[in-house]
């Protein structure tokens, strides 16, 4: 007697689903296996600046204490300039297993984009939001020590005087130094020429020696310099003064409001599971909190540490940004290169 071909087809497709469910439920166990077991060898974090710069600064005690609380060592890489390009493209094509991370800038993230910069990657889709580590930095505007320069009216004055128009460095096109100087440029009507430096350790020297009379920079790096009298700081970029220079105005103080936020975030490949990156926020959010942290951005950063946000909050916090960064973009006919 001959077997219904119907019955040999519902034999068949009941074995291949089966197959099918026991695959599906081992890469299951899998995934599962390299979320808990994580990590399972060294992680590299990728930092968009030098040594001793902005990132740096909390990057690397940051590397130090997840080290001790993961058992596996946490090598920084700086991969510092074109306005972050160079560190995102280190972290973009990596698998999302949590083995490579990110700290980025709000310049890097929301500046490419806004500006429509031409790069191999999209900072809002190709990058996961993990958790914020800074906001509110007081970068600042300095001067050479020797210059006439005290102020913003000083500035403008000054620049209109150059027939070529007055020089200024910044640590990229589309950074947030770019961006307020060409808000400024745009608002009081005065020549100023961008100076696109690689790091911020590089933009210092030539403002002591007098190779450069202005540049924005960022908060850690001068400070001491500012106390020594060897450069002047003229305006703090952020919404406040900073704690350590109080004498020092905001732009906003002298006329010139310019509104956005500078920050620092923890990313890694959009490829990363939400678990994952919970696990991974849970982790920077307990450094954060630590008595040593906090003393590190109050010392070093001339900010208090931010309060914990989840990655759907930091991710949010991005998106609501965005349009911020796109007008100011547009009011300083800043375009992609």
């Amino acid at each position: 007697m001959s077997t219904p071909s119907s019955f040999i087809l519902s034999v068949e497709r009941r074995r291949i689903l089966q197959t099918a469910g026991s695959l599906f439920l081992s890469c299951s166990l899998e995934i599962g296996h390299a979320q808990t077991s994580w990590p399972s060898k060294p992680i590299r974090l990728v930092l968009p600046s030098g040594a001793g710069g902005g990132a740096d600064i909390f990057g690397r005690p940051l590397a130090e204490w997840l080290s001790r609380e993961l058992g596996q060592p946490v090598v920084v890489e700086n991969k510092p300039g074109a306005n972050g390009v160079i560190a995102h493209e280190q972290v973009v094509r990596q698998p999302g297993d949590g083995h490579t991370l990110l700290i980025s800038f709000a310049g890097a993230i929301l500046g490419n984009k806004a500006m429509n910069a031409k790069i191999s990657h999209d900072t809002i889709t190709d990058l996961k939001p993990i958790g914020l580590i800074g906001s509110d930095f007081g970068n600042l505007l300095v001067v050479n020590a020797a210059s006439p320069i005290k102020n913003i009216k000083d500035l403008i004055a000054y620049a209109k005087a150059q027939s070529g128009g007055l020089n200024y460095g910044s640590w990229g096109i589309g950074s947030g130094g770019h961006l307020v100087m060409e808000t400024l440029k745009e608002q009081a009507g005065i020549p100023l020429n961008h100076v696109p430096y690689k790091t911020v350790a590089s933009i210092t020297p030539d403002v002591v020696s007098g190779v450069l009379m202005v540049s924005t920079i960022d908060s850690a790096t001068p400070v001491q310099l500012i106390k020594a009298g060897r450069i002047r700081a003229i305006a703090a970029l952020g919404p406040k003064r900073m704690p350590q220079l109080p004498d020092v105005a905001t732009l906003a103080e002298q006329g010139y409001p310019i509104g956005f936020v500078s920050w620092y975030g923890m990313f890694g490949p959009s490829s990363m599971p939400n678990e994952l990156a919970g696990k991974l926020n849970a982790l920077l959010n307990r450094w954060l909190v630590l008595p040593e942290t906090v003393g590190l951005f109050e010392q070093k950063q001339n900010t208090p540490a931010p309060l914990p946000k989840s990655p759907e909050a930091f991710a949010a916090m991005i998106q609501s940004e965005l349009p911020v960064w796109r007008k100011l973009m547009q009011t300083a006919k800043i375009e992609g290169a």
